[in-house]
């Protein structure tokens, strides 16, 4: 088995982060979602690589796990929440994931983040 050094492994999720970010910026822009597209550029890189490191951190390596947590914080971002509502969502969706319940936390902040965009934070 080939082992990789801490240096090896860095620059590879790095590599990882970059291309996942390209792909979620480009479905983002091409999605749908009201607005997607007023998102600034630079700050959505920026808040994908927080939510993939993130992940990376809390040893969340799904990669659709990861897209959906992506997805989830640029919306809760678009509905102007806070960052303490965002860490929440992030820690709840974290808890499930390692149990992997991630369909069952992303019903819930579904309904969340509806209520926020139907009445307002």
């Amino acid at each position: 088995m080939i082992e990789f050094t801490a240096d090896q492994e860095k620059k590879a999720m790095r590599r990882d982060c970059r291309v996942w970010t390209k792909l979620m910026a480009e479905t983002w822009y091409a999605s749908d979602y009201p607005h997607a597209t007023d998102y600034p550029a630079v700050a959505l890189v920026a808040d994908l690589r927080d939510v993939y490191f993130a992940c990376y951190n809390d040893d969340v390596k799904n990669t659709d796990s990861i897209s959906l947590l992506g997805f989830i914080v640029l919306r809760a971002n678009m509905l102007n929440c806070s960052n303490a509502d965002i860490q929440s969502i992030v820690d709840y969706f974290f808890g499930h994931a390692r149990g992997e319940n991630v369909e069952y936390a992303q019903a819930w902040i579904e309904i969340y983040l509806e209520e926020i965009e139907r009445y307002g934070t």
